[in-house]
């Protein structure tokens, strides 16, 4: 568990998403994204360096990167980092995801059920 505590350093993200959230009490703020002339994409882990693994071409406004992961057998996106790895992946979907998705369709049934009545 010690070692699981030092690979996931949570006071750290804590004080950075506090600092960044500042507002006083009773205020709300929403910040308008503003369009990057030259962009790179980037992966990261936690405060880690970003890792850049697709950048926009030289004199071009950047399109959007769009990533489309087939539901195949051993096929995914897997980043690497400091012996860390995440993976986006298809895999047969189990008995509790199939469990998961007839509650919320049964959720959202009843949900317009409610409204109607």
């Amino acid at each position: 568990m010690k070692k699981q505590l030092e690979l996931f350093p949570q006071e750290e993200f804590q004080q950075d998403f506090n600092e960044v959230n500042e507002q006083p009490a009773g205020s709300i703020g929403i910040e308008q994204p503003g369009k990057i002339a030259d962009a790179e994409w980037c992966f990261q882990f936690f405060n880690n360096e970003p890792v850049v693994f697709a950048y926009s071409n030289e004199g071009e406004e950047p399109a959007p990167l769009v990533l489309q992961i087939e539901p195949l057998n051993r096929q995914g996106l897997t980043f690497k980092q400091n012996g860390m790895e995440f993976k986006i992946y298809a895999q047969p979907i189990s008995d509790e995801t199939k469990k998961d998705r007839a509650e919320a369709i049964n959720q959202k049934q009843n949900e317009s059920t409610n409204k109607e009545a």
